[in-house]
C-alpha cells in the first residue's frame, strides 16, 4: 500500500502554486498558476488546482491564502487577493471529502522553513516573505505562533507615517517600503528620468517593473542597485524593529523580491546593525535566506495537512 501522501497549495499574491507532500516533507506533482483575479475565481481556480493534483492516496488537504484567515477556515480579508469573506476551509472540504486545514500562507512557509528549512533547530525565528507585498511568520519555542489569531502581519505594521497609501488602506505601511510593489514604482521612476538606460532596454517597451532591475543591478548600473538599496535599508530598519520586540535567534528571508540576494541583504543587514539596540552586548540575530524556495508555503501547507490526520 502506498504512503498517504497530502496535498500543499500557497495562494499568494501573485500566483498559485500546489503539488503533492510526502510526510518527510518531498514535494511532487508541482503546478504553478496565475492568482486568481476575481472574487468568483478565488476559490473557484484554487478547487480546480486541487482537483487536477488528487490521487487515491491523498489524505488531507492543505490551503494557504494570503490573507487573515480566522478560526473556522474563513479568509476574513485579503488586501493583496481578490477575496474577501470566504468560508475557504467549509467549501473545500464540501468539494473534496477530505479534512482541510486553511492558515495564512507565511504560518505555512514558517512551519516548513522550522521543520526543513533555514529556521530548523532554532526555537526562536521569524520568517519574512518579500513578494507583492510584506508576509510574515513567527516560531517561538518551537512551534507556529499565532497570538489571538493573526500575528505575523508584518507588512502592515506602520512605519512612515503619512507615508503612501497601502493596499489595506493605511499610510506608511512597511509594504510600501519593502515589496515588489515598491520596487516596480522604483523602476517606472528610472525609466522616467533615463528613457535610455539599461533599465529601460531590459523592459523592452513593456511597462517597468521590478523584475527589470535585477539584470541591470547585476551589471553594475547605478540607478538600479539604488533602488535595492532604498529597499534593502528599508528591509533593515523594519527587521530591527522586529528583533528588539521578538528576539528571535534567526530571521529568514523569502519571497520572489529575495531573490536578488546580496543585493538586497547586504544594505539591509548593514541597517539592522545600525539599529539593533544594544548588539554589543546581546546576541545579534543571523539573517539568513530561505532554503526551500517557492515551493516552502506549499510544503508547508502538505506538512500541516498531515500532522492534521496524525493528530501531532
Amino acid at each position: 500500500m502506498s504512503s498517504p501522501v497530502t496535498v500543499g497549495v500557497d495562494l499568494g499574491g501573485t500566483k498559485m502554486v500546489g503539488g503533492l507532500v510526502s510526510p518527510d516533507g518531498a514535494f511532487s506533482n508541482e503546478i504553478f498558476r496565475p492568482r486568481p483575479a476575481t472574487h468568483h475565481a478565488m476559490l473557484e481556480e484554487p478547487l480546480a488546482l486541487i482537483d487536477a493534483l488528487l490521487t487515491p492516496e491523498v489524505a488531507a488537504i492543505g490551503l494557504g491564502v494570503a490573507g487573515l484567515i480566522d478560526a473556522n477556515g474563513r479568509l476574513a480579508w485579503g488586501p493583496n487577493i481578490a477575496g474577501t469573506d470566504l468560508a475557504v476551509r467549509e467549501l473545500t472540504e464540501a468539494a473534496f471529502g477530505l479534512p482541510v486545514i486553511v492558515d495564512n500562507d507565511a504560518n505555512f512557509w514558517a512551519l516548513a522553513e522550522a521543520t526543513l528549512g533555514a529556521a530548523a533547530g532554532h526555537d526562536h525565528a521569524v520568517i519574512v516573505t518579500l513578494g507583492t507585498g510584506i508576509g510574515g511568520g513567527l516560531i517561538a519555542d518551537g512551534r507556529v505562533y499565532r497570538g489571538g489569531g493573526h500575528a505575523g502581519e508584518f507588512g502592515h505594521m506602520v512605519v512612515a507615517p503619512g507615508g503612501d497609501v497601502c493596499t489595506c488602506g493605511n499610510r506608511g505601511c512597511w509594504e510600501t517600503l519593502v515589496s515588489g510593489r515598491r520596487l516596480d514604482t522604483l523602476a517606472r521612476e528610472i525609466v522616467r528620468q533615463d528613457s535610455g538606460g539599461l533599465v529601460a532596454i531590459e523592459a523592452g517597451g513593456e511597462s517597468p517593473t521590478g523584475r527589470h532591475l535585477l539584470g541591470p543591478a547585476l551589471s553594475g548600473d547605478r540607478a538600479a542597485m539604488a533602488a535595492y538599496i532604498d529597499v534593502g535599508e528599508a528591509l533593515g530598519r523594519g527587521l530591527a524593529t522586529l528583533a528588539v520586540i521578538l528576539d528571535p535567534q534567526i530571521i529568514v528571508i523569502g519571497g520572489a523580491v529575495a531573490e536578488a540576494g546580496e543585493l538586497l541583504l547586504s544594505p539591509a543587514r548593514q541597517a539592522f546593525h545600525d539599529r539593533f539596540e544594544g548588539a554589543p552586548h546581546r546576541p545579534i540575530p543571523t539573517i539568513v535566506t530561505r532554503h526551500l524556495g517557492a515551493n516552502g508555503g506549499a510544503i508547508g501547507a502538505g506538512l500541516a495537512a498531515h500532522r492534521l490526520v496524525t493528530g501531532t
